[in-house]
């Protein structure tokens, strides 16, 4: 019979606690204790009982979340810097669950008289958490990216005006190497609270040209302007045409938009194809004795990208 590697490390860790909690509970149903130390015996074996479920409970929740962390890290985990993410969290948690058994525990032997001590540990806590909140701030944010996958080393993305390569994401801040070289350090709570492009994911390009022929122009080469754009942008491979209109006129000039889409995300291709399209467009119109306006404007922008 196939056991499950969790099921297996559980029963693995549970040993001597677990069974001196059944015996504390079994024995006193069966034992007649002389009356004299009845009460104390009874107690005496509740608070064994206790405490040894206590500190069972605790290995048991250790085991879920080492295992927890290891298979996450085993099919989430990136790179280095996120599997030490994934580790130092897993430290904190099993942290707080020894906490929370030692003041049970503690509440357990010394009752009312613990108040005093974990009112003060609560207000201590609150006070450290105050000095910390950016640090525990930036923390939470890294757990956010983690989970959520908002990018990855490697992915090349933008904040805000900046943009670059992911190198490292930490459980404080995330570094990005920038196109003209530089590092740029981000913590995690600005990042995750920041608009953020990742180009990395992106299925395709979206070009717009935008095309002035002179005013002297007649209404039947106006006409042919969309036509022979069309044609242009078509004759590309993996280039998908989309409209092509008189969009506003001028003293001397009809302006026309074009808009295109590159069906991939590889920016050479859609540099090489936007410089193709204007090229045989300009070529196209000298053999249709299109006359283009004076400082013949051609702006391509990728709007997609977000890079001009």
């Amino acid at each position: 019979m196939h056991i499950p590697p969790l099921v297996k490390q559980l029963l693995r860790r549970t040993g001597v606690l677990f069974a001196i909690f059944l015996i504390a509970i079994i024995v006193p149903q069966f034992v007649t204790w002389p009356p004299k130390f009845a009460h104390r015996i009874d107690v005496a074996f509740t608070w064994l009982a206790a405490i040894s479920l206590f500190f069972q409970i605790a290995i048991w929740a250790n085991v879920l979340v080492t295992y927890g962390s290891g298979r996450y890290i085993e099919r989430h985990a990136t790179d280095a810097g996120t599997a030490m993410t994934v580790r130092t969290v897993s430290v904190v948690i099993k942290i707080a669950l020894w906490a929370v058994i030692a003041v049970n525990i503690g509440w357990m032997f010394f009752g009312t008289s613990l108040t005093g001590l974990v009112a003060g540990l609560g207000v201590g806590g609150i006070a450290i958490a105050f000095a910390l909140q950016n640090v525990l701030a930036d923390i939470f944010a890294s757990l956010s990216i983690i989970t959520d996958k908002p990018f990855v080393i490697g992915d090349a993305i933008q904040v805000d005006n900046y943009s670059g390569t992911v190198e490292h994401i930490g459980l404080k801040s995330t570094r990005v190497r920038a196109y003209t070289g530089e590092q740029i350090v981000f913590s995690n709570g600005d990042i995750t609270k920041a608009r953020l492009r990742n180009f990395s994911r992106m299925d395709m390009r979206q070009g717009t040209i935008t095309t002035r022929i002179a005013a002297s122009a007649t209404p039947d080469q106006l006409q042919r302007v969309p036509k022979i754009l069309r044609d242009v942008v078509e004759s590309r491979p993996a280039v998908k045409f989309v409209r092509s209109t008189l969009t506003s006129v001028g003293d001397a000039w009809y302006e026309y938009t074009t808009l295109y889409n590159l069906e991939t995300a590889d920016y050479q291709l859609y540099a090489d194809a936007q410089q193709a399209i204007v090229v045989d467009a300009l070529r196209r119109f000298e053999q249709e004795h299109i006359e283009t306006a004076p400082r013949l404007e051609s702006a391509q922008k990728i709007k997609i990208a977000g890079i001009e």
